[in-house]
């Protein structure tokens, strides 16, 4: 009997260890489960979420994942992304010979980037965007991984052109891959955007080379319906096959960034993927105390049932971030916290609560990108 109520505690003790770590990663922001899945994180959004009123502006962020239209920009290395008719090119034939990957290599060769496929990414793209706001989109709109203007320019007159976009800017940055922060407004520009390179250092010469290659952030700023300025700040930090150095560098230069813009009296959202996984974020600290000095930090004050904005291996991260400065009141804004979540549709999702990522092979046209959206809203004060 003593064995038996001995084996007993044992077992209460090891499942109440498992239940305390699974709280634990939860208040992270992450949680481990080889399946990704989580019983609030597996069903579409309430769309009531994304609903604003007249007094009250929106902001997404959303990372698109390898939005290219299918031709050839010079000095950038997308052929991947072409027709097959262009994959016999030798300029196109001797970047395919140099993917180290078999993977890699064959998706260069092979691949059928066609209109109708480009045509197809837009229109799933353009789908998730219409979730918000009754079907009108957010009013703001920040993006990662687009290729050029052109392909913005493609999404916004080809699929959102009665949404009253007004602002469309992308600036060409040194990334060799051709993919740079975007954005799309429903407000007007005010003054000239500008592409802040992160003056990366790196002891060692070559892997200078590649950090100097890194996405730049944009900066737009444009003009509020009750005539105050924001300005926002867009950016694509270093992934995670780069050194934790180059983002804490990247981090450093855009909190300086906000901060600077905070004492001038200036009105800012800083967003963008940032690639701080929760892991990194647990010792690293970026989002409680880097960005916390600057302003709000979306999944810190909103967000409180979301698991994260990016699935990998099991675990989520919010990789996507949006940073609302401390002086949004000079703009007479102020953050709604409880309205910030991601963007969860039946085409955007896995049925285990997972981003659902597009490919360009795939016949059943499925699929958006591997980050969900991030929404949020602004109450204008009177």
């Amino acid at each position: 009997m003593k064995k038996l109520q001995l084996k007993m505690k044992l077992s209460l003790g090891f499942l109440s260890a498992l239940v305390f770590v699974a709280c634990q990663s939860n208040q992270k922001g992450h949680l481990s489960d080889p399946s990704g899945s989580a019983s609030n994180f597996s069903t579409p959004s309430d769309l009531s979420k994304f609903q604003k009123s007249a007094d009250e502006i929106s902001v997404m962020q959303y990372n698109v994942e390898n939005l290219f239209d299918n031709i050839h920009d010079k000095d950038r290395e997308d052929f991947v992304y072409l027709p097959r008719a262009e994959k016999s090119k030798p300029e196109v034939v001797a970047f395919c010979k140099t993917q180290k990957s078999n993977s890699r290599r064959s998706e260069c060769e092979d691949l059928d980037y066609n209109d109708e496929v480009v045509n197809t990414k837009l229109a799933n793209i353009a789908k998730v965007i219409r979730t918000v706001d009754g079907g009108k989109g957010p009013d703001n709109l920040m993006l990662e991984e687009v290729e050029n203007e052109n392909v913005l320019k493609m999404l916004v007159n080809k699929q959102l052109s009665d949404l009253g976009y007004k602002t469309i800017i992308l600036i060409e940055g040194p990334d060799l891959r051709g993919i740079d922060p975007g954005f799309i407004s429903k407000f007007p520009l005010k003054g000239q955007p500008k592409l802040h390179l992160v003056p990366y250092e790196d002891p060692n010469p070559e892997q200078l080379k590649w950090a100097k290659r890194s996405r730049g952030i944009l900066e737009v700023t444009v003009t509020l319906p009750n005539k105050k300025d924001l300005t926002f700040l867009v950016a694509h930090f270093p992934s995670q096959q780069n050194p934790v150095t180059w983002r804490r560098q990247a981090v450093q230069f855009t909190k300086k960034l906000v901060a600077d813009y905070n004492k001038q009296g200036r009105a800012v959202i800083f967003g963008g993927d940032l690639n701080i996984t929760a892991e990194e974020e647990e010792t690293q600290n970026f989002f409680k105390s880097d960005f916390s000095s600057v302003g709000q930090v979306s999944h810190l004050v909103g967000c409180k049932s979301c698991l994260g904005s990016h699935n990998y291996r099991g675990g989520w991260s919010f990789l996507d971030v949006v940073v609302y400065g401390n002086g949004l009141k000079e703009a007479k804004l102020e953050l709604i916290p409880d309205s910030i979540e991601v963007v969860r549709t039946a085409d955007n999702m896995k049925r285990n609560g997972a981003p659902l990522a597009f490919r360009p092979d795939n016949e059943k046209n499925m699929g958006v990108s591997d980050h969900f959206p991030l929404y949020s809203k602004l109450r204008v004060l009177k």
